[in-house]
């Protein structure tokens, strides 16, 4: 990978191993330790609420052993996914046992909150997927959402609220308020994102050039299954979903020239027999991906110092700079704030 000057080798020199159970996928990017260290878990979550609680501290528990500063579970690892209207009620009543609020929810969000390391190496960050509920006018609402643990931060109050729900999220949620979320952490600057997001490039576009991320956190539920057929050219493809899903990661890390990560749901949906493609995965600002997971099967995957402050952007200024063209002949929109929170001890920011 030339254009990254940098090496991408077996993260401890074992490459893959199992720890508690998970195959682990292990490579190193960087020789700099000042970087951070990511693990994405590439699961299957149930419709089981103490099921998928008790794997997530599982998880956990991998990421402290393996020397992870971030961790990345997919969207709604919690509660599971939702599947049709003809059951609306019944995933309802999922989507409430599984609020954080819960008591039995709580417990174990709180314990894995309290173990983060603070002001140093070791688990520091843990993104989550789960239900966001709140009152406006007398009603309850619903959100699809991303939670960020952090030492010392209330989860509750760091969260993303996913903006383009799928026709199907459209039955139990309500679209959020366009309000992007930028983290400023010591390691870098990163801005969240959900599943069908990826698909809508004024989004990405917002996080690099006017809130200057650096890199782009994507939990997803991502299908894989659809067909697209052309007969006159004997091409067929199957698993559509899967191929959209590696093409708008590299896109987003390419046109936008940050790095994606993005952790998703692999394998089959125990309520529609439908699958998960999986191949959660890191893409860098060149667009190439370095190391994704199974498209089949469970699995933790970590990249070692990955350099995402200065994301080496500039590399591209000898054929073209993508930032300069921008500011030159971009018109600017209107557009809300971003809800910025700070974890590297400097300030927040609202």
């Amino acid at each position: 990978m030339h254009d990254m000057k940098a090496k991408i080798r077996a993260g401890d020199g074992s490459g893959s191993r199992t720890v508690r159970g998970y195959k682990v996928s292990d490579v190193t990017f960087s020789e700099d330790e000042n970087c951070p260290t990511f693990m994405l878990a590439n699961i299957s979550p149930k419709f089981d609420v103490g099921h998928n609680l008790s794997r997530m501290e599982d998880i956990v528990q991998a990421a402290h052993e393996v020397s992870a500063d971030i961790l990345v579970f997919p969207e709604l690892c919690i509660s599971g996914y939702v599947w049709d209207a003809d059951h609306k009620h019944e995933v309802q009543e999922q989507l409430k046992a599984s609020d954080n609020r819960r008591p039995e929810v709580k417990r174990v969000l709180d314990g894995i909150r309290d173990g983060l390391v603070a002001g140093g190496q070791g688990l520091n960050m843990v993104f989550f997927g789960n239900v966001r509920t709140d009152k406006s006018h007398g009603e309850v609402h619903a959100h699809d959402s991303t939670f960020v643990m952090a030492p010392g931060a209330d989860y509750n109050g760091v969260f993303y609220d996913k903006i383009f729900l799928t026709p199907l999220e459209k039955l139990f949620f309500r679209r959020g308020s366009d309000q992007r979320l930028v983290l400023d952490a010591q390691c870098g600057r990163m801005g969240v994102m959900m599943c069908y997001d990826v698909c809508f490039v004024e989004m990405g576009k917002m996080y690099a050039f006017y809130d200057e991320v650096d890199v782009l956190i994507t939990t997803a539920a991502w299908r894989k299954e659809a067909v697209r057929e052309y007969p006159l050219l004997d091409l067929r493809l199957d698993n559509y979903y899967q191929f959209i899903w590696r093409l708008m990661n590299s896109a987003l890390a390419a046109h936008n020239q940050v790095w994606s990560i993005g952790a998703n749901c692999v394998g089959e949906f125990e309520k529609t027999a439908g699958r998960f493609c999986g191949e959660s995965g890191v893409w860098s600002p060149s667009g190439i991906p370095l190391l994704h997971a199974s498209d089949e099967a469970e699995e933790l995957i970590i990249i070692r110092n990955l350099e995402i402050r200065g994301h080496l952007r500039h590399q591209a200024k000898e054929d073209f700079d993508y930032s300069l063209d921008f500011d030159e002949v971009y018109r600017h929109i209107g557009d809300m704030k971003p809800k910025r929170v700070s974890f590297d001890g400097q300030r927040d920011i609202s």
